[in-house]
């Protein structure tokens, strides 16, 4: 009889034990450096992270661990330092990422809340996430970096200066008083006010910035519905909108003034078409003075306006059709109005 404990001569040789999630960074590239190195707009920088991944895993697999655990004790490891970041920086409660099975995009986070600890103190915080993800994107050339200027303005790309709108200075009463987020606070951009910075990039990407390479976008239809129609003042107004049918954003014309609200113009665009996965089409409903516009990136079937618009722009006009539905304006809207293209 053996002492409890001692091992048999005869059984396996124990399996390794599982590696530690230090242990499978161990390439001199700590978590931070990766994810630079994934938000690189270099590809042979994003390439070469690849492949220091896949070299390690193949390591991993030769002491006996499967891809599957590998890619798994990644995520686990990233999900962790996303985690820890946002502890750090009190956002805990605020946000949360679900990096699901993707590396890359779980880096990338990682780099929004480490390169941008600075900005989330500095900024607001929906100010402070576009502050780190605008330095990546450019449009025509031009950066669409946030750029601080004099008087507490910004400027993105050639859009022109704006500021935060502080609670403060709304008026009782005024609508975007209701429901002010701190995080997404109200903006300014000279004679146009936004609910929210959200809605003024929104805005921004629909009108300045939608003209890529290879993209154009048309009106399609236009109709006057008038603006004391009560199902137009629902739908410009409500805030009932679900993203299964579209998303809405919302601006106000008040030439500068926030107290004349007698004057103050509200107008409203709602994304039908382009912002799900398998979206071939983007298609938007614009709202302003009882007037309803549909604007498309679709190519129109043919050439002949006496031709059913749901024939001509297919993708659009049913997108379209959900939303205004809803509100009994889908036959006012698609049936009666002016075919532009």
């Amino acid at each position: 009889m053996q002492p409890t404990g001692a091992a048999h001569s005869s059984s396996r040789p124990a399996s390794p034990a599982l590696f530690q999630p230090a242990d499978l960074f161990d390439l001199s590239l700590p978590i931070s450096k990766m994810a630079a190195m994934a938000m690189a707009t270099d590809d042979a920088k994003r390439a070469a992270l690849r492949s220091q991944i896949a070299t390690r895993t193949r390591q991993q697999e030769l002491l006996g661990h499967t891809a599957e655990t590998v890619n798994s004790t990644l995520l686990n490891a990233v999900q962790q330092h996303i985690h820890k970041a946002l502890s750090r920086l009190g956002l805990a409660d605020v946000l949360a990422f679900d990096i699901g099975g993707d590396m890359e995009a779980g880096l990338k986070v990682v780099y929004v809340l480490e390169w941008g600890t600075t900005a989330f103190h500095q900024l607001l915080l929906a100010l402070a996430i576009y502050k780190i993800v605008g330095q990546q994107l450019i449009y025509r050339g031009t950066s669409l970096a946030l750029r601080q200027a004099d008087n507490g303005h910004y400027r993105i790309g050639g859009v022109g200066l704006f500021r935060v709108v502080p609670l403060g200075e709304l008026p009782g009463g005024h609508r975007y008083a209701d429901g002010y987020k701190r995080t997404d606070p109200v903006i300014r951009w000279g004679a146009r006010l936004y609910p929210c910075f959200s809605a003024f990039l929104l805005h921004a990407l629909l009108s300045w910035w939608c003209y890529g390479e290879g993209v154009g976008e048309r009106r399609a239809l236009r109709i006057d519905i008038g603006s004391d129609d009560p199902r137009y003042g629902r739908l410009l107004r409500t805030d009932d909108i679900t993203e299964d049918v579209g998303i809405a954003i919302d601006g106000r014309l008040d030439r500068g003034d926030l107290n004349d609200a007698t004057n103050a113009t509200d107008y409203r665009c709602v994304i039908v078409s382009g912002f799900r996965p398998g979206h071939t089409v983007a298609a938007a409903l614009w709202m302003r003075y009882g007037d309803i516009q549909l604007c498309t990136t679709e190519a129109p079937v043919g050439h002949d306006r006496s031709h059913p618009l749901a024939d001509r722009f297919r993708e659009s006009v049913g997108a379209a059709r959900r939303l205004l539905r809803r509100f009994e304006l889908e036959s006012a809207v698609i049936d009666r109005g002016t075919v532009l293209r």
